[in-house]
């Protein structure tokens, strides 16, 4: 069985085993770093960046597994870049604004287990990512976060690694329009058949915003089939290509859109990803091994939308 431990907001580490404990981590500077809540660790942390959420796990061969973290957030924090903490093992993070009931710490959950509105996500080698001037995020005293961690060991040995998300804080004059992710795109319907082929969804972005939204990024996520991605806004009688971009499961990350995109009520926004596929039929699914299809939004202001968008 696997095992995780997560700091949570700077404050907390919580074993699925052991209760509350302390988050050890190796720091090779040596030196003292600072978390979220204001007091020194003793985490590798790189300099200039603080912990938001992390932790410690190890996988057995072949085991693919679903973490969440919940957490009280324990002060106003205002957020102007994002750095992934994502050894090999890491699938994915999925980072939400959470209102339910469950306690802070770390439990199994599954690809399902999110809050509404997603504020920050990371795939395989995602790199760091800065708003723009002006934008990114305000997290406030006593909200709640749900970081979803996908952890997947595809080698024949056991695995371990520490996973989560470091940030560098802001200030409330810096950043004015506060931000939120959608994914847009076909789920259970997708189907990827043998050989190469094309497959589509689309999204009302309606069902998103009753204002006009500006995608200030835009990022990808399929998953080892996966080679070209094309996302089209369809207004009227008017096409506008969001982006056409060759995709590597090993390299994603977040483009900066610069000027920015303004997407209106009334769009309709269709994703194209084509994949070659060497096997059997493979289906949409939260493996690795099986697919997924979406275009990732990153837009202001934020709506606290549901974050994933699919159908009419």
């Amino acid at each position: 069985m696997s095992r995780s431990s997560f700091l949570v907001v700077g404050l907390l580490a919580v074993s699925l085993s052991s209760g509350l404990i302390a988050c050890d981590g190796a720091n090779p500077t040596g030196d003292d770093v600072v978390d979220a809540a204001g007091t020194g660790t003793d985490s590798a942390i790189p300099a200039g960046w603080t912990s938001l959420l992390e932790g410690d796990w190890s996988l057995q061969p072949g085991e693919e597994s679903y973490y969440c973290v919940y957490a009280t957030v324990p002060r106003d924090i205002y957020i102007k870049a994002f750095r992934p903490l994502g050894p090999v093992g890491t699938h994915h993070t999925v980072l939400t604004l959470y209102s339910g009931t469950t306690p802070d710490g770390t439990v199994p959950c599954g690809v399902g287990t999110n809050g509404q509105s997603m504020v920050y996500g990371s795939g395989v080698g995602s790199p760091d990512f800065t708003f723009p001037a002006g934008v990114g995020l305000h997290l406030r005293a006593g909200q709640r976060l749900l970081l979803n961690l996908h952890l997947y060991n595809s080698s024949d040995a056991v695995l371990t690694g520490r996973s989560g998300t470091f940030f560098q804080e802001g200030t409330a004059a810096e950043i004015q329009n506060e931000a939120e992710i959608v994914l847009a795109g076909p789920t259970v319907g997708l189907r990827v058949p043998t050989g190469t082929s094309t497959q589509s969804g689309r999204c009302n972005i309606s069902s998103i915003t009753s204002v006009p939204v500006q995608v200030f990024s835009l990022s990808q996520h399929m998953h080892k089939l996966g080679t070209h991605m094309r996302s089209v806004i369809t207004r009227g009688a008017s096409s506008i290509m969001l982006q056409d971009i060759d995709y590597r499961f090993e390299e994603q990350g977040f483009q900066i859109m610069n000027p920015h995109i303004q997407l209106l009520p009334g769009d309709v926004l269709t994703t194209y990803c084509t994949y070659t596929n060497p096997g059997a039929q493979v289906n949409f699914g939260e493996s690795s091994d099986d697919e997924m299809c979406f275009t990732d939004l990153f837009y202001y202001p934020a709506q606290g939308a549901d974050f994933i968008c699919t159908g009419l």
